[in-house]
């Protein structure tokens, strides 16, 4: 899986690009069909929004999430991810 990683009205941050890559990675033993991921980060006055793009074997996935603090972003964002991945997985097992 290839991630790529953009901050936008952001310093790039090497932590925190390491950590949205390490929490994808778990996620890597839900399905092997994720192609590649593209995360942004982008600040917004107090807040920042994380963006997930992602692509699946047939399926794109899109996940924005917003808070204060980055790395609390990546994780509900991560979440949401996961849930929407299992969601597609049981569809195509149920089909």
């Amino acid at each position: 899986m290839q991630v790529q990683v953009a901050f936008r009205h952001m310093e790039p941050s090497s932590p925190l690009r390491d950590y949205a890559e390490k929490k994808l990675k778990k996620l890597e033993r839900l399905t092997e069909d994720i192609i590649d991921t593209r995360i942004v980060y982008m600040q917004e006055k107090i807040e920042t929004m994380v963006e997930f793009h992602a692509n699946l074997n047939g399926h794109a996935i899109k996940v924005v999430e917003r808070s204060e603090d980055a790395y609390a972003a990546t994780d509900l964002a991560v979440h949401k991810f996961e849930r929407q991945i299992n969601r597609i997985r049981q569809k195509n097992r149920n089909h």
